[in-house]
């Protein structure tokens, strides 16, 4: 079961392996005089077949156009899953990506490099300096934990050295992606598609967060938030209960909603994730920091380009979608469209 816990992890780090093989030389044949060469007639050419033009999708992304001087945002929401004929996107986001000087993503994974962010996610995985829930947690949050963590059959002493935040939210995560019976396709993501295009093009790659910052936001909440978060921690059975009752969707009827640019019930969805009127401290925290303050962080850091890039640039900006639209889901939640606002600049709907 550790070896599992820690390859579910893992798989959050891209990391690309060079092997070199070792074989044997096969025995030199001996050497055979070429055959005399002989005349063919060349036989004639076929028509060329027409390639049938490529048909991608209508899909947009709430797509805004935002303006500071000579320079320009595209601002794109992206899903963090894709099907293959949903590419290319319409062409109102071709377009602005094909005119855009630089990509600006969450986070340049690429450009952190795969060491950087293994080491960084081995960081958050373990708790320091040898420590163990026991010396970490109160007597009714360790009690509690063990009694979680045997319910999804893992002894305890196997991970009560481990970071109790990412172990809880990668269990759930496990879970969750075991339920699903996904046709949305993980690795050709949207983010992924966009990102192919912008190295085709050989545009720059920059990152709005560093991996560290993601990392520390999901996996070192303030104590008491933790403590919430393991109060919360429910076994596999209960936990599924949990989900079927709260009403949120899969990523597959998500996928479908985005396909369909459904903008109104995707807002909808969002704000079930995490309801405007939670009350547990967890969920507030995931609201307010996890969601609302890294939308602001985003929003913040696009005006950071506008303003402070000297020579005229396209920034083309893709982020997952609730951080362009959430705000709509209710007056607790907010988003970079209406941060931007906020601050004196008009994010223009350029889809319609």
């Amino acid at each position: 079961m550790m070896k599992k816990i820690l390859a579910l992890l893992l798989a959050l780090v891209l990391i690309a392996g060079l092997v070199a093989c070792t074989t044997t030389p096969e025995p030199e044949e001996p050497a055979v005089p070429d055959p005399p060469e002989v005349e063919v007639s060349p036989e004639p050419e076929e028509p060329e077949e027409e390639e049938e033009p490529v048909t991608g999708s209508a899909i947009h992304g709430a797509i805004h156009r935002v303006e500071y001087g000579d320079n320009v945002v595209y601002l794109f929401g992206t899903l963090h899953g894709g099907h293959d004929h949903w590419f290319p996107l319409a062409d109102v986001v071709e377009d602005a990506l094909r005119r855009s000087d630089v990509l600006a993503i969450e986070v340049d994974d690429i450009a952190e490099g795969a060491d950087a962010m293994e080491e960084a996610i081995m960081e958050a995985l373990f708790l320091p300096d040898g420590m163990t829930w026991a010396e970490l947690l109160p007597t009714d949050a360790y009690d509690h934990l063990v009694e979680a963590i045997a319910g999804w059959g893992i002894p305890y002493e196997d991970v009560n050295d481990m970071n109790p935040a990412f172990l809880v939210f990668s269990l759930e995560m496990e879970l969750v992606q075991s339920l699903a019976v996904l046709e949305v396709n993980i690795d050709a993501s949207v983010d992924a598609y966009v990102v192919d295009v912008a190295m085709e093009l050989g545009l720059p790659i920059i990152g709005l967060e560093s991996i560290e910052q993601q990392i520390d936001i999901l996996f070192h909440p303030p104590f008491e938030v933790m403590l919430a978060q393991i109060m919360s921690f429910l076994p596999p059975m209960e936990l599924m209960e949990r989900i079927e009752e709260s009403g949120a969707l899969s990523l597959d009827e998500l996928a479908t909603l985005y396909e369909n640019n459904d903008l109104e019930a995707l807002i909808h969805a969002f704000g079930l994730e995490i309801g405007a009127d939670a009350e547990d401290l967890f969920a507030i925290y995931m609201r307010e920091i996890v969601m609302n303050w890294r939308s602001t962080y985003y929003a913040n850091e696009i005006i950071r380009l506008l303003q402070e890039t000297e020579e005229p640039t396209t920034f083309f900006v893709a982020v997952g979608l609730s951080h362009i639209i959430r705000a709509g889901a209710g007056e607790e939640f907010t988003d970079i469209v209406e941060q931007l606002e906020l601050q004196g600049f008009t994010a223009v709907p350029i889809w319609e």
